[in-house]
């Protein structure tokens, strides 16, 4: 029997229960106890005409003791704002590497009851905690400027299966234009990468995006990061089907692959980046002057990279189930940090793994996050 079904039943069995006689009273519970399987003692408790049945919804529930008081959660949020906002899956993995990198930076100090605290809260309770201080940002206007190339369709194959994810190294890349709803004249564009084992990500700006100047990016990027880049991926926009990307690959022994034509989703890794890395900190203004592009490449290669790859968390999905042929059900792992992944991986040297802890270590990101939104400002400051 339902909640609700239980529910009409008390109701239309109580008013005949205080109405019948000793004798009758035991045959309605042994009825009533049969239908609903309550015990006879509690049966004969709600069934009194004192017994209040909906007290729930006329008084509402007693409020618990909140286990985690105002002192816990100055450091949550202070954790939570300093990432931008996660979700608490996102947030919870990151709460006490977040709090020992603050420690270690002098920008926080806490006991270790606070450090048991932050151990020991659950991922719903800091969605419900967290719930009245949520940004939701949404993005309602397509501002895409990809054109397909028209050429070279036969000379890169397209990627039919998903990347193998468990290698370090194959890239995806994407292009974000900076035209302020003016696609006239000539604008910024940033390159956007990311590893897809890692979630490790590079951005570049670029005046235009002409085959020389996407190939220079993607080269400088291809210099930087900690690991060997084996294959690229793209959509089939002009600035990468071309010549000479296909050149460049092949120089370098690079396997080059395109996505298939209006499938987005074949590109998931970078495009969910395209807003978190790039528009989330950059907005939707134009920027087309050469000034612009050295202020945004100099804050991509120095705070914002170090911010995104070493403290923001990044989480993977592990399998999908389809329920009922329409609902799919996701199962994601851990999050953790682009860091954090390449550290765990027995595919990178020992010497490049004591340079990235080094390198950690070394790092304050309340710091990082107020170069950051001042490099930023300042950027904005030269828009129109």
């Amino acid at each position: 029997m339902t909640i609700m079904g239980k529910k009409e039943l008390i109701k239309a069995t109580k008013k005949r229960y205080a109405q019948a006689s000793k004798l009758e009273r035991g045959k309605i519970l042994d009825e009533f106890c049969l239908n609903t399987k309550y015990h006879r003692n509690y049966a004969s408790t709600i069934l009194q005409p004192s017994y209040d049945n909906n007290k729930v919804a006329n008084t509402g529930r007693k409020s618990r003791k909140k286990k985690y008081g105002p002192d816990i959660m100055i450091v949550i949020i202070k954790i939570w704002e300093l990432l931008d906002y996660p979700c608490g899956t996102r947030l919870k993995p990151m709460l006490l590497p977040m709090a020992e990198a603050l420690v270690r930076s002098n920008e926080l100090k806490i006991n270790n009851k606070l450090k048991k605290q932050l151990k020991s809260i659950g991922t719903k309770t800091l969605d419900r905690r967290l719930e009245k201080k949520r940004i939701e940002l949404k993005l309602h206007k397509n501002r895409g400027t990809t054109r397909h190339g028209s050429l070279l369709k036969t000379a890169i194959p397209i990627r039919i299966t998903n990347w193998d994810t468990s290698k370090i190294g194959f890239m995806e890349m994407d292009t974000v234009a900076h035209s302020g709803g003016d696609p006239s004249g000539e604008f910024v564009y940033s390159l956007d990468m990311v590893e897809i084992y890692s979630g490790w990500s590079e951005q570049r700006a670029i005046l235009g995006k002409g085959e020389k100047g996407v190939i220079m990016a993607i080269d400088d990027v291809k210099n930087i990061v900690p690991f060997s880049i084996p294959g690229l991926d793209s959509d089939g926009g002009s600035e990468f089907i071309n010549w000479h990307l296909v050149r460049y690959c092949e120089k370098h022994d690079i396997f080059f692959t395109r996505s298939r034509p209006y499938m987005k989703n074949d590109n998931a890794y970078v495009e969910q980046k395209n807003y978190t890395h790039i528009r989330k900190w950059l907005g939707y203004g134009r920027y087309d002057t050469a000034k612009q592009v050295e202020m945004m490449n100099d804050l991509y290669k120095n705070e914002l990279n170090l911010f995104n790859n070493f403290f923001r968390p990044v989480m993977k999905i592990q399998s999908k189930e389809k329920v009922n042929n329409s609902v799919c059900k996701k199962k994601y792992d851990t999050a953790k940090t682009p860091y954090q992944r390449l550290i765990e991986s027995d595919q990178i040297t020992q010497e490049t793994r004591q340079k990235l802890k080094k390198l950690y270590l070394s790092l304050n990101p309340v710091q990082l996050k107020k170069a950051t939104d001042e490099k930023i400002k300042n950027i904005k400051k030269t828009t129109k």
